[in-house]
């Protein structure tokens, strides 16, 4: 009876001293990811986490963000893998194109100026410099053009310029230089039409021609909206 009793007590203080950390839940955390530049990149990153730690990797949210930022969504057991190996991995992990994934921990540095030998590379290989010319906007700027223009905005350019026109775009950091801010032109007067109009035709270094698949209205669209980008308050 005595060895019972005194088998009874050791499995319960056994019990009792197996370490908080075996029974911790499981943990589901977002995290913010640069380098989503291509299809693949999902499947990349998804491989890179699973095949180096225990995790399990839930999917991927890239236009629900109110950041721009692609976040992804990641399963696994605090006592065995923590954050901070989780993000290890993604900043040494590579897209198929070569482009380094990132944590993205806050704003990135935009706009760093350009090396004398870039700026004579453009001017070699630039095709054309900006010939805005004489052309009139035909939509006056109003709350149906800007709602067009701002469709548009999010479907074809907001991946590079930015939710709020910053420059960050989740695709743009791939890019030698960061698409500019377009608060430049916030609320700027119609002489900046021509300008604006033809960029969004004929595109620039990274930037496509969206002339070929953009309707003249979209692109007017796409001016009047560009012009209601605030520049920041902070």
């Amino acid at each position: 009876m005595i060895n019972i009793r005194v088998s009874v007590f050791a499995l319960l203080a056994a019990a009792l001293s197996v370490p908080t950390g075996a029974y911790a839940a499981k943990v589901v955390e977002e995290i913010e990811i640069e380098g989503m530049v291509s299809p693949a990149s999902p499947k990349a990153l998804t491989a890179a986490l699973e095949k180096q730690l225990e995790v399990k990797v839930l999917g991927y949210d890239f236009y629900g963000t109110p950041n721009g930022w692609p976040r992804m969504k990641v399963e696994y057991d605090s006592s065995r893998v923590t954050r901070d190996q989780i993000e290890k991995v993604i900043d040494s992990a590579e897209d198929p194109t070569g482009t380094s994934f990132r944590v993205h921990r806050g704003e990135i540095k935009i706009h760093v100026a350009l090396l004398d030998e870039e700026m004579k590379a453009d001017s070699v290989f630039v095709a054309e410099a900006p010939d805005p010319g004489q052309v009139t906007n035909p939509i006056p700027p109003s709350p149906e053009s800007h709602a067009r223009g701002e469709k548009l905005y999010v479907k074809y350019c907001s991946k590079c310029h930015g939710m709020t026109g910053n420059g960050a775009g989740p695709s743009a950091h791939g890019f030698s230089t960061y698409p500019r801010q377009l608060w430049t032109w916030y609320q700027a007067d119609k002489s900046a039409d021509p300008y604006l109009f033809w960029f969004i035709t004929n595109g620039r270094s990274d930037m496509p021609p969206w002339g070929v698949i953009l309707s003249e209205d979209q692109r007017w669209d796409l001016v009047n909206y560009v012009k209601t980008f605030a520049p920041p308050t902070d």
